[in-house]
């Protein structure tokens, strides 16, 4: 059929497996995946291999798979550990490599050059490189590029969603990665790419702090603990229900396991009630979810009355300060000088990705 992906390995590559004479390495093995059309379809290359290999396989690996896949994800390694201009040169050097890539459309990633003056420097397109910054906080570290310019390059970008290069240090660990970003008028959706969901918890409400204070320098001071912040904000998103078949009194019901909260929705409003995951399944599987409600349910418990939100449709307290789920819009950049020179640059040096 005309149009579709052609699935390929690596090794299929003519000259894989064979020892390149100027570098002295072996061309790949077929760890990764890629399309040959380089289209939006091609299947998705991962950073884990198929089999425990040494680094320097790894790390050839990930370079090949740079040079030819349509689409490579994006993972977390450990910081670059040198200081001054060799830190920083490996800093975003390091970024290119664990960035996500794309053929074609992707997310924008902010740049390495990204300053008003365009003074020459150091960046790979010959321009002073974008300013980082140490945001610091009792028990935790970030280093990006400053609020000041991720916020400007939010608004050259008309509010789109693009991909930030952040490092943090907490608990004596240290991480190097991305974060996809979306502002909001005075709040951000971010999300951690390639990372554990507690990594990704860390260092997204860590950023997310930062963007959304009035003065960055002290944001961390405040944040006493990132997984209590972070719990706090899925409380702040509401409940997603779930359409009740079968019943034209509750239409809408959802059930949160950490509070023993049963939601249900009828006749138009949303409403809260103690009660068992067990109850909830009942109320899902019945056939007639209202003799459910009136035999468990009624008049037992007093239930708490809950808003819907019109922009995600999520129901919450009406006292509780409500936020939307993080979103991100769709990847529709087409992919630009920058990203072409920065994904020629990309290498990891003596990393591993973080499982």
């Amino acid at each position: 059929m005309s149009g579709m992906t052609t699935a390929t390995r690596l090794k299929d590559v003519p000259g894989a497996g064979t020892v390149d004479p100027t570098t002295g390495r072996t061309k790949s093995g077929g760890q990764y995946y890629f399309g040959r059309d380089g289209g939006s379809a091609a299947p998705t290359v991962t950073l884990t291999p198929q089999q425990p290999a040494p680094l320097a396989t790894l790390i050839a690996s990930r370079k090949d798979a740079l040079t030819h896949a349509s689409f490579i994800a994006a993972q977390a390694t450990a910081s670059a550990g040198a200081t001054g201009e060799a830190n920083r040169t490996d800093w975003w050097s390091r970024s290119f490599g664990n960035a996500e890539w794309r053929s074609g459309t992707g997310y924008p990633k902010m740049p390495d050059d990204f300053t008003p003056s365009g003074l020459g420097g150091h960046a790979i397109t010959g321009n002073r490189r974008t300013t980082r910054r140490w945001y610091r906080g009792r028990d935790v570290a970030v280093r990006m590029p400053s609020v000041t310019s991720i916020k400007r390059f939010s608004q050259e970008s008309n509010g789109g969603t693009f991909d930030l290069p952040v490092q943090i240090q907490f608990q004596g660990d240290d991480m190097q990665g991305w974060v996809r970003v979306t502002q909001h008028g005075p709040q951000w959706s971010v999300t951690g790419l390639g990372m554990s969901k507690a990594d990704d918890a860390r260092i997204s409400e860590a950023v997310r702090a930062l963007l959304e204070h009035r003065t960055p320098t002290i944001a961390l001071d405040t944040v006493e603990n990132l997984r209590d912040r972070y719990r706090e904000r899925i409380q702040q998103e509401g409940t997603a229900t779930e359409a009740v078949d079968g019943s034209s009194f509750i239409y809408g019901t959802a059930f949160d396991k950490k509070t023993g909260t049963l939601t249900l929705s009828m006749g138009g409003r949303h409403y809260a009630y103690p009660a068992t995951e067990e109850v909830f399944e009942q109320v899902k599987a019945s056939r007639s979810p209202g003799k459910i409600f009136n035999r468990l349910i009624k008049g037992r418990p007093r239930a708490a009355v809950l808003i819907s939100c019109d922009d995600c449709h999520r129901v919450h307290a009406p006292t509780t300060v409500h936020r939307c789920p993080a979103k991100h819009s769709k990847p529709a950049t087409p992919s630009g000088m920058w990203d072409k020179l920065a994904r020629a640059a990309a290498s990891i040096r003596d990393s591993r990705p973080r499982s």
